[in-house]
């Protein structure tokens, strides 16, 4: 059997080529997971979502953290100030949190409350209208 001899530097190569590739290789992972978890239309609604609120004046933005949608704003426990104005983004209304105040409980009781007699309203519309268009085609 013949004997192969390995230097100092030519394993330090080898290890810095298999670490290299390792490194690669996650990094290709991470890429494609992040991918794969968004859309495109996701993520091009976010990159619109941060060039808008800079646009507005607020500055440096984090998505999900620092802006969000009326009702995530309500479900976090904060309300929209009186008088501010959502930042339109496609179909999207969005606030920053500088737009909103935290809410105490009875106030968040009370918003829950009012979103879902809305809910409520707008479901029974909706079921009249398609009995209404039922009658009709009958």
């Amino acid at each position: 059997m013949a004997k192969i001899e390995i230097t100092p530097e030519t394993l330090a190569k080898m290890i810095a080529q298999g670490v290299a590739d390792a490194l690669a290789a996650q990094k290709a992972d991470r890429v494609q997971a992040a991918k794969d978890s968004k859309s495109e239309r996701s993520i091009k609604n976010e990159i619109l979502a941060v060039k808008a609120f800079k646009k507005a004046g607020f500055g440096d933005v984090k998505l999900h953290d620092d802006v969000k949608t009326y009702n995530r704003w309500v479900a976090a426990g904060r309300k929209v100030k009186p008088g501010e104005h959502a930042v339109k983004v496609k179909n999207l209304r969005l606030f920053h949190i500088s737009q909103t105040t935290l809410v105490s409980l009875e106030e968040k009781e009370k918003l829950v409350a009012e979103q879902q007699e809305a809910i409520r309203k707008f479901n029974e519309k909706r079921a009249a209208a398609k009995a209404g268009q039922q009658q009709a085609s009958a």
